[in-house]
């Protein structure tokens, strides 16, 4: 049985009027958590949406607000430690709820989906490849971690952000297209460059470009640690990572204002010849992985 702190049992219980559960790593795969993750606590029932990050003793707490409906949060709530209860809601019912036929079923959707969204950016990248090669070289690592992600997922794995290079690592590849495919697309992440003078150019463009998130303190303190412990290529690949999901939410006004800042945040090629290249690979993958 997992143990969770005792101080965060104490705050739980001396301040959340509602069922409360670990999730994320911290639950689902404990032994692969670092010092620097974060104790992820689902609140259920509660109105607010906001999300707030504390320090209680030594650790990190995330509050995050989910309503009392199981099946849209089977893929995060899976494995979840339950930490609080009360007597009107049965917090340990709901946890016998997430069948695991329906939880593959879930996550397979999932896989095939982040492919499929990998293979939806082949005309973009082309599109703009001669006139924007950066931009198109910003997809095409964008299209990689899509790639990845699907591929964990299809494997039985949900991609955790920060520990989602070791979760390849240690993924079990039956099929030489897609271990190919993963080759490819690390190759597209440019994991070769994962040097500690790399990785520092990189963070000041991602420091802009996530300088509005809320949890962006807690993003810096876990590329700190990666630093710290000379894990150069998962700090590389999360930093990657960090600055895909703040541009996904971008216009394509800030694209163009802002290609430099792109550039560096992602540690971006404008080699035509390597973006082609490598983007044949990525798309000869994705659609064979999708084959069976």
């Amino acid at each position: 049985m997992y143990e969770i702190p005792e101080d965060i049992v104490e705050y739980v219980n001396d301040n959340i009027p509602y069922p409360v559960a670990v999730i994320g790593c911290r639950s689902t795969n404990p032994e692969m958590s670092l010092d620097c993750c974060e104790y992820d606590l689902a609140i259920f029932g509660r109105e607010s949406a906001d999300i707030r990050i504390l320090k209680i003793g030594n650790h990190k707490i995330e509050l995050i607000n989910l309503p009392i409906q199981p099946k849209q949060n089977i893929l995060s709530l899976k494995n979840m430690v339950l930490v609080h209860n009360d007597d009107q809601f049965n917090l340990s019912s709901m946890i016998k709820v997430i069948n695991p036929q329906i939880y593959q079923r879930i996550l397979t959707a999932f896989g095939k989906k982040a492919i499929i969204s990998s293979l939806f950016r082949y005309e973009k990248i082309n599109k703009i490849l001669q006139k924007q090669p950066v931009l198109s070289a910003m997809w095409l690592k964008i299209s990689a971690y899509d790639f990845l992600e699907g591929v964990l997922a299809l494997s039985g794995s949900r991609p955790m952000p920060l520990h989602e290079l070791n979760q390849i690592r240690e993924m079990a590849i039956e099929r030489r297209d897609i271990g190919d495919g993963v080759k490819a697309a690390l190759e597209c992440i440019g994991l070769e460059r994962a040097t500690r003078s790399t990785i520092f150019r990189s963070l000041e463009g991602i420091a802009e470009l996530n300088s509005k998130e809320y949890d962006k303190e807690l993003t810096f303190m876990k590329i700190k640690y990666l630093l710290k412990k000379g894990m150069m290529s998962d700090c590389y690949y999360y930093i990657g990572n960090i600055g895909r999901r703040s541009l996904l939410g971008k216009s394509e006004k800030f694209y163009g204002q802002y290609t430099k800042l792109i550039q560096i945040s992602m540690d971006l090629t404008n080699d035509v010849q390597q973006i082609q290249r490598l983007h044949r690979y990525l798309l000869n993958a994705s659609r064979n992985t999708l084959k069976n």
